[in-house]
């Protein structure tokens, strides 16, 4: 009889390296917020891929990086967290950007762990120059094994990360049921999907300075009513997020919709608001209950 394997799997790097596509892909649901800005995963989210010889339970975690703001620090906490919870840490760094691959802080984390290396975004470099990104790799890197070059985006390679998750876990029985895909409540997906659009549609500071709370979800016949606000730190910030006329916060609520109703498999009536709260992000209870929610 084979033996089942079934373990827990951080995935770490500097921001924007892929780390919630990878998870997504992975995971076969989108869970966590995909944009092209740095830090848009805010929480440490579990997502899980079951097969009939393996669950593989993955940490997703903000991208590591030195800031003095006060919500980021929460998030870099998270991210350490998360190595100590892990049977096998993962970096992910990008290929295209070699600023990703000076990554001391994350090294000194991981000597005790069993590391692979994943070398994201292949599908944006010749393959001719993988095998000296893996050399440069591995001189910064000297005691790992695996170095595996994936594309999150087109989900190539992913096989063979799979196949080297299987041959490090330990044998053990499931932690979790089948269907389960997360350990986030429905509120947070819905907010994640929200807070992906918001980031998605604005530029520098502002999506940074925004968080996002479902105030509540009542399911009726065929149709789930979704209650969600926008918190923002002043009424300037308010003002870009709704647009001239409402048309910023229509394009977000129309947006958001479409992803929630193909989350909950029903209608969806989304009531999409901005509320002002000046002292969110210098709070720090504050600060992690939103970015939590």
């Amino acid at each position: 009889m084979k033996e089942f394997k079934c373990g827990t799997v951080s995935i770490i790097g500097k921001p924007n390296t892929g780390k919630s596509t990878l998870i997504n892909a992975l995971t076969g649901s989108k869970i966590s917020a995909v944009s092209d800005k740095p830090n848009t995963t805010r929480n440490k989210i579990l997502g899980v891929c079951n097969s009939n010889d393996s669950q593989i339970i993955f940490l997703d975690t903000p991208g590591i990086q030195k800031s003095s703001k006060f919500l980021n620090r929460i998030m870099v906490q998270s991210s350490y967290q998360a190595i100590g919870e892990s049977d096998i840490v993962l970096v992910i760094v990008d290929c295209t950007k070699r600023s990703t691959f000076n990554t001391d802080e994350i090294a000194s984390k991981i000597v005790d762990k069993k590391p692979i290396i994943a070398i994201n975004k292949i599908d944006l470099v010749k393959k001719s120059k993988i095998l000296n990104i893996v050399n440069i790799l591995k001189d910064i890197f000297p005691t790992v094994d695996s170095f595996i070059p994936i594309s999150a985006l087109e989900e190539e390679g992913l096989d063979i990360l799979i196949k080297e998750f299987k041959r490090i876990l330990p044998v053990a029985d499931k932690i979790l049921p089948d269907d389960v895909t997360t350990d986030q409540p429905e509120k947070f997906y819905i907010s994640e999907i929200i807070r992906e659009k918001i980031f998605n549609t604005f530029y520098q500071e502002v999506p940074y300075r925004t968080a996002v709370v479902i105030e509540e979800i009542i399911d009726k016949k065929k149709v789930s009513s979704i209650q969600a606000y926008i918190i923002v730190e002043n009424t300037h910030h308010k003002q870009i997020i709704i647009g001239k006329n409402g048309s910023m916060i229509k394009k977000i609520g129309i947006e958001s919709r479409v992803d929630i109703e193909n989350f909950l498999s029903c209608k969806v009536f989304l009531d999409l608001r901005v509320k002002i709260d000046s002292t969110w992000l210098k709070t720090k209870e504050k600060a992690f209950n939103y970015s939590s929610i």
